[in-house]
């Protein structure tokens, strides 16, 4: 597994994605909060690469970035607008990634810099961990 820069994309002729802002409609969050087994939406620009058969919309966590979360149901909703399912995770930080699947079997993960916060409190999932509620504090 190699990373890759967007510049080595670009030159090969396919755009890479900008992704602008990451949207988690189940806590209203704009800021990079992102709640688990729910979805999320991702706007930019260039983004029918997210869903290309060949590419892996993905999550690493900060901690291990050899871990790769592939995230479910990638769809494009409009040409700036990407829909994707978060999958059960823990709490912690978090990063987009894509991973590019080559013809020769190689691929390359290319991370993107902006952190995503996967938090089961005040903005998580309330209907499935109740106990990590704490209100509107």
């Amino acid at each position: 597994m190699k990373t890759i820069k967007a510049e080595m994309l670009l030159v090969e002729g396919a755009p890479f994605p900008v992704i602008q802002e990451v949207y988690d409609p189940l806590s209203r969050r704009r800021n990079g909060t992102i709640t688990p087994q729910a979805p999320i939406i991702i706007t930019g620009c260039n983004l029918e690469m997210l869903t290309w058969e060949n590419t892996r919309l993905c999550i690493i966590p900060a901690v291990n970035d050899k871990i790769l979360i592939e995230l479910n149901n990638v769809h494009r909703c409009s040409e700036d607008k990407v829909c994707a399912i978060l999958p059960q995770v823990d709490e912690g930080e978090y990063f987009l990634a894509l991973k590019i699947l080559m013809k020769d079997k190689e691929c390359f993960i290319y991370i993107f810099s902006e952190p995503l916060i996967v938090s089961l409190k005040r903005y998580g999932r309330v209907d499935m961990y109740p106990h990590y509620y704490d209100g509107d504090k």
